[in-house]
């Protein structure tokens, strides 16, 4: 049986395709057009070369029945993986067309057409995010998985609340369609917050990074201070983790229906500025004050229930995350200074 991940060319889910086909998967992949999967297509063939690994085109996610052709056509698929939505800053659009649309009738439309054409589905698994469960007040003293965004549309005033209340309604939306359709699949949802680590291969790593990985960019550009680089800040976790849970999410009985809502650990820009200089000290980064770091203090969370769910887990440090991610951009360019 196979597993069909949407939007299998981003940063996530390329991982997952990695994770699935290292652990001997079929794995069906989608993405807007064949310009973005060819260079991961190819790449993946010559890591796996025995391995079943294949992509459709699904242009637009929010057209209705976007996913009816490809579900009927492959009647092998059990595992159905949707990582598709947008995330990134800059639309010259409303924060409805931009976010909350894709987001929300991504979602839907891919439930809507498993439920059609895919009864032999058992398990959906959706790429939420911490941005589901955070609040936008100073007060909230520890997460889990219990928690929920309460923004709502009308409410958002700039780009990252829109992109929060998104992922929330999405999520939500998920959920309520297994509740009220009574589908023959279960649901899982996967959680994570800022999100570190390299891409899959070399070979597609280009001078902008992804989203979590461009903080990495906003601190080598920090201008020489001895002041704590206090900004940007949060929970954040490995890339690689985040596609291991993706598949223990439909493995692990115990973890089927619930938000695994995963996090390594804490960070400042002053904590990836001491990854930074520590490992890559020719790169004369600033100093910022690296004795001050308070990451820990600034946010709690607590996931020993997620972490139950799927009998435990070792998570990858940030160390490992900034150092293998910095590492694979300074192959391909030479200096920091390159990152415009």
């Amino acid at each position: 049986m196979s597993v069909l991940i949407t939007g299998a060319n981003g940063f996530i889910a390329s991982h997952i395709v990695d994770t699935l086909l290292n652990s001997g998967y079929t794995v069906i992949g989608t993405a807007r057009a064949e310009s973005k999967f060819e260079p991961l297509l190819s790449e993946f063939k010559k890591k796996y070369p025995n391995a079943n690994l294949s992509y459709e085109v699904v242009a637009d996610i929010t057209a209705e029945g976007a996913f009816d052709d490809l579900l009927k056509k492959h009647p092998d698929i059990k595992y159905v993986l949707h990582t598709a939505s947008p995330f990134s800053f800059g639309y010259d659009k409303s924060f409805e067309e931009a976010y909350f649309k894709p987001a929300v009738e991504g979602t839907k439309n891919v439930l809507q057409s498993i439920k059609k054409y895919a009864p032999q589905v058992t398990n959906v698994v959706v790429t939420s995010s911490f941005a589901a469960i955070m609040r936008f007040t100073p007060d909230y003293v520890k997460y889990t998985n219990q928690d929920w965004n309460p923004m709502k549309l009308e409410e958002c005033k700039n780009e990252m609340e829109a992109y929060c209340a998104s992922k929330t309604h999405a999520e939500k939306a998920a959920w309520d369609f297994v509740k009220n359709e009574k589908p023959n699949f279960k649901l899982t949802t996967v959680c994570p917050p800022y999100v570190f680590g390299p891409q899959v291969f070399d070979s597609v790593v280009t001078k902008t990074l992804n989203t979590s990985n461009e903080l990495i960019n906003r601190i080598v550009k920090t201008p020489p201070t001895d002041e704590l680089v206090s900004e940007p800040s949060g929970l954040e976790v490995d890339v690689r983790d985040v596609a291991k849970f993706h598949q223990l999410a439909f493995e692990k009985e115990s973890a089927v229906g619930t938000r695994l809502f995963v996090v390594a650990g804490h960070f400042t820009g002053q904590t990836i500025l001491n990854i930074l200089n520590k490992h890559f000290p020719n790169e004369k980064l600033a100093v910022g004050a690296p004795e001050k770091d308070n990451a820990t203090e600034l946010i709690g969370y607590d996931i020993d229930n997620v972490l139950e769910s799927v009998g435990g887990y070792e998570f990858i440090s940030l160390e490992k995350s900034i150092v293998d991610a910095a590492s694979q951009y300074l192959k391909k360019f030479g200096s920091f200074k390159q990152i415009e």
